[in-house]
C-alpha cells in the first residue's frame, strides 16, 4: 500500500514509519500541519498536533528524499470532546486540507501513517479524516504498553532528542539529550509518579536526528532555550531549532575520503576513477588512459563515490549495537569518529561521558538487552572491508558452533599476529595476547562476565587490556581474534597515555603503529594480574561461575 506519513518530528510519527515499511508498505510523502508565520510561540499548545520544532521538520523529508507537504493550522480546538463531527474552524479541517492536497497529487495513495500511542482525542480525528477522504489509517503504536515500546524505539535505532519538557522531573539538564541518555530517567519517573514513558501525557516533545529510513542525518548547529512556563516545580521549557542542516551517508567526494582518511589528496588527481553502484560490489580504480565501462575517461574532481549499502539501510547483522567510548571534554575526536562513521555507513551511539570506562558500557549493555555489541574506542580507523570481515569471522564461529564471550577486531600484540588460523576462516583464531581494547565485539554472555568480575576485581593500577588477557590465560573469557585487525588506533593522532608507547608513536603513521610495538618489552615483562601473589588480600579467590563457565544472573 502506498502510504502518506504524518510527521510532527517526533520519535512515535518516526517510529510509526518504520513499522510501516516493516509491514511492506511505501511511503511515498510526508505531510506536517505548522504554526502560523505571525505565531507569537512555535508552540501552539494545540490539541491535535505537535508544533515544537515544527520549522525543522522539513529536514526529514530531505532526509528521507521524498515529497513534503505543509499545511497551516489555521484553526484550534473547537470541539474538545473525544468523539468529532465536522466543525467549522476546527484544527480537524486543517487535516483534512492537508491530506486532501496530498491525495490531489497522489491519488493512488491508500494509507495515512500516524505515530498515535493513546490519545483517543488524536486517532478518533485522524480516523474521522481517513474516513472522509476513504484512506486507512495505519496506527501501529496504538495501545501499545509505553515502558516496552520505549525501549523498542531506542533498540531500534531511532536517534531523537528531547526538545520540550512539561512534567516534574524533567528540566533543562534534559533538553537535547537523546532519548537513550534520558530513558533511565524517563522509566524511573514513570515508575515513581506515573508519568507516561513516551510522554503521551505532554510530559515532553521529541525531534529525531535520525532513523533506518533515513538517507541523510540531521545536525543541529544552533537552538535558543525557550521558557513557556516558568513553574517552579516543573516549568515547561522548550528548544527552538534554529539552524541545522543534513549530513549526507550516501555519496561522499573523494576529497572528502582524502581529508577523513588524513590523506594528501593532490596526488588524486593523477588517477582515473571508476565507482561501481551495483550493490556488493567493490569500487575499481582506472589509470589516466583506462575508460569507464561506457568508454568515457572520468575525472576525479567530479566524481563521487557511491558505497554499496543494503537496501534496509544500517541494519548490521553482525550487532545489536555499537558503542563509541568517547570522554566529553576531546570534542575534536568526537565529530572525526562522527564522519567516519557516516562514511562506513554504521550507525553508533557516541557513549560520551566525564570520564568513560569500558565496564560502562558493558553495564549498558546488558540493561539495554543486547545479546552482543561491538565496542570501539574514539582514537581509531576502520578498513573499509571491516563488516565484511566481521561476518565472515562471526560465520565461522557459528559454522562450528564455537562459543565466545569476546572476539578482537582490533588489538596491538605481535605474539597475536604470529598465531595461525584455526578456525573456518583463514583470519580467525583463538586469542593468546590481545592487548589493547581499540575494538572488540562482546556478546551478552561475555559481558555479563566481565561486568560481574570487574565490580569486584579491576585493579586500576594495571591496565583493562592486561587483566583481559589475564583473563584469556587462565580460559576464564573464550576469546577470539581477527588478523590482520580492521580497526587501528591512530597513534599518529592520538598519542597513547602510555609512556613508553608515546615515545614510539611519534615515528609512526596510520596502521603502521602496529609493527613498532614488536619493541614494547610487554610480553617479555609478562605478568598475571590475577596472580593471587598480586591480588588484593580481599580478592584472592576466582568466582566459582568463573570457573565452571556459568553466566551472571
Amino acid at each position: 500500500m502506498k502510504v502518506v506519513a504524518l510527521v510532527s518530528g517526533g520519535k512515535d510519527s518516526t517510529y510509526n514509519m518504520m513499522k510501516c515499511v516493516e509491514d511492506g508498505h511505501e511511503i511515498i510523502a510526508l505531510a506536517h500541519a505548522h504554526p502560523p508565520e505571525d505565531a507569537a510561540h512555535e508552540e501552539l499548545d494545540s490539541y491535535l498536533f505537535q508544533t515544537v520544532g515544527s520549522s525543522a521538520v522539513a529536514t526529514i523529508a530531505e532526509c528521507m528524499d521524498l515529497p513534503f507537504y505543509l499545511q497551516v493550522i489555521a484553526g484550534s480546538a473547537v470541539t474538545q470532546t473525544l468523539d468529532y463531527e465536522l466543525t467549522k474552524d476546527d484544527e480537524t479541517e486543517d487535516l483534512f486540507a492537508l491530506l486532501s492536497n496530498v491525495k490531489k497529487h497522489h491519488p493512488d495513495v491508500a494509507g495515512v501513517s500516524v505515530g498515535a500511542i493513546f490519545s483517543s482525542y488524536q486517532a478518533n480525528r485522524v480516523q474521522h479524516v481517513c474516513d472522509r477522504l476513504g484512506l486507512k489509517m495505519l496506527a501501529y503504536l496504538w495501545h501499545r504498553e509505553q515502558v516496552e515500546l520505549l525501549q523498542e524505539m531506542v533498540r531500534s535505532g531511532v536517534e531523537a532528542i528531547l526538545i520540550k519538557v512539561a512534567a516534574f522531573g524533567l528540566g533543562k539538564n534534559e533538553l537535547g539529550n537523546t532519548l537513550k541518555q534520558v530513558m533511565p530517567k524517563l522509566l524511573s519517573l514513570s515508575e515513581k509518579y506515573g508519568i507516561h514513558a513516551c510522554g503521551e501525557g505532554g510530559e515532553y516533545e521529541s525531534f529525531t536526528l535520525d532513523c533506518p529510513l533515513f538517507k541523510r542525518r540531521i545536525v543541529i548547529d544552533e537552538v535558543e532555550t525557550v521558557t513557556h512556563s516558568p513553574d517552579t516545580y516543573s516549568p515547561v521549557l522548550y528548544l527552538k531549532l534554529k539552524t541545522l542542516h543534513t549530513v549526507p551517508n550516501l555519496v561522499i567526494s573523494l576529497t572528502w575520503i582524502a581529508k577523513i582518511c588524513f590523506i594528501d589528496s593532490s596526488h588524486l588527481t593523477t588517477s582515473r576513477y571508476v565507482a561501481s553502484s551495483v550493490a556488493g560490489s567493490a569500487p575499481r580504480v582506472a589509470t589516466d588512459h583506462s575508460p569507464t565501462a561506457d568508454g568515457a575517461n572520468v575525472d576525479v574532481n567530479e566524481l563521487s563515490l557511491q558505497l554499496p549499502r543494503p537496501a534496509h539501510e544500517y541494519a548490521l547483522a553482525f550487532t545489536d549495537h555499537i558503542y563509541c567510548m568517547n570522554e566529553m571534554s576531546k570534542l575534536g575526536r568526537k565529530g572525526r569518529m562522527q564522519e567516519l562513521f557516516n562514511f562506513l555507513h554504521l550507525r553508533v551511539e557516541m557513549f560520551s561521558r566525564k570520564h568513560p570506562t569500558h565496564i560502562d558500557i558493558w553495564r549498558d549493555m546488558i540493561n539495554s538487552g543486547y545479546d552482543r555489541a561491538l565496542i570501539v574506542e574514539d582514537d581509531v580507523d576502520f578498513e573499509l572491508d571491516s563488516v565484511a570481515v566481521i561476518n565472515q569471522a562471526l560465520s565461522a564461529l557459528n559454522s562450528t558452533s564455537a562459543d565466545w564471550d569476546i572476539l578482537y577486531v582490533g588489538h596491538c600484540s605481535m605474539e597475536e599476529n604470529q598465531r595461525k588460523a584455526n578456525t573456518a576462516y583463514s583470519r580467525l583464531h583463538k586469542s593468546t595476547h590481545p592487548f589493547c581494547t581499540s575494538g572488540y565485539l562482546l556478546s551478552r554472555n561475555g559481558a555479563k562476565k566481565l561486568f560481574a568480575y570487574f565490580i569486584e576485581h579491576y585493579q586500576q593500577a594495571r591496565a583493562l587490556d592486561v587483566q583481559l588477557v589475564a583473563l584469556i590465560k587462565r580460559k576464564l573469557l573464550k576469546s577470539y581474534s581477527v588478523y590482520p585487525p580492521i580497526v587501528y588506533q591512530r597513534r599518529d593522532l592520538y598519542p597513547s597515555d602510555d609512556g613508553l608507547e608515546l615515545k614510539i608513536a611519534k615515528k609512526m603513521k596510520n596502521s603502521a603503529w602496529n609493527e613498532a610495538l614488536a619493541f614494547v618489552p610487554r610480553l617479555a615483562n609478562w605478568v598475571d594480574p590475577l596472580d593471587s601473589v598480586y591480588l588484593h588480600p580481599a580478592y584472592k579467590h576466582i568466582p566459582s561461575w568463573m570457573e565452571d563457565g556459568n553466566t551472571v544472573n
